[in-house]
């Protein structure tokens, strides 16, 4: 059976990489044989990104569809994006193509048996910069350490969920940043939906979208509280196991 895929790829200030890399996209996934659409989303852009994502809507009107919203934030682009997906497949990519297209045909074929398929730089091969290797390392570690959970990557791109999934958890999207995925992902496993994670090449040699210290801070902040919630539910369960 044939999946149908919409492509997630949130654009911030990408007028040097928003052309070329849709049409790159576009004539790989073309050699590929499925329903697919390409949706664009440019979240607080200040340079010509709006502009050249209605040109390319123009150009492939049945493939690229763009949407902007005026606020900087990842989250806000999924959110406004989420009733705009077209079929029951999402598969998010980051503009750059850092995560080797190979990685669409691969999860392609997981997806008659696993709800979410998570692309993992760490179990795959990783071409980055070695402070970024460190950090995400960490991240890693106090993810399994407080959530009990044995994913090894959380980034944005390289990831394919059900399109039911992400509509369940909505409301776990932040307005503002990337911890969407680690609460997507952590919720999806305590429900028992069926996840996989599969190894990716990636080749991230750009500078950063993020400022890496506030990014940090902010997905360590949302793990932190993601655990105490947590704990707090457990407590009450506990407490009145009839709730």
């Amino acid at each position: 059976m044939r999946k149908s895929l919409s492509f997630f790829i949130p654009v911030y200030n990408e007028e040097g990489l928003l052309i070329q890399n849709t049409e790159k996209l576009i004539a790989f996934v073309d050699t590929l044989d499925v329903p697919y659409e390409i949706i664009l989303c440019s979240n607080g852009s200040t340079d010509r990104t709006i502009e050249l994502g209605y040109a390319l809507e123009q150009t492939y009107p049945t493939k690229v569809r763009f949407f902007f919203v005026k606020e900087k934030g990842v989250g806000k682009a999924l959110k406004h994006c989420i009733i705009h997906f077209k079929y029951p497949y999402i598969l998010s990519l980051d503009m750059d193509l850092s995560a080797d297209l190979s990685f669409i045909k691969e999860g392609l074929g997981f997806l008659n048996k696993y709800d979410i398929v998570l692309g993992s730089k760490r179990i795959g091969v990783q071409y980055r910069k070695i402070i970024r290797k460190l950090g995400s390392g960490l991240y890693v570690f106090i993810v399994r350490l407080l959530l009990g959970i044995g994913y090894s990557d959380y980034s944005l791109g390289a990831k394919i969920y059900k399109k039911v999934i992400l509509e369940r958890y909505t409301g776990l999207i932040s307005d503002y940043g990337t911890d969407y995925v680690i609460n997507i992902v952590y919720h999806a496993f305590k429900d028992g939906y069926r996840i996989i994670e599969i190894p990716v090449i990636c080749f991230d040699n750009r500078g950063s979208r993020f400022h890496l210290v506030r990014e940090g801070m902010y997905r360590y902040k949302k793990v932190f509280e993601l655990w105490l919630k947590n704990k707090k539910l457990l407590l009450v369960k506990s407490t009145y196991p009839f709730f």
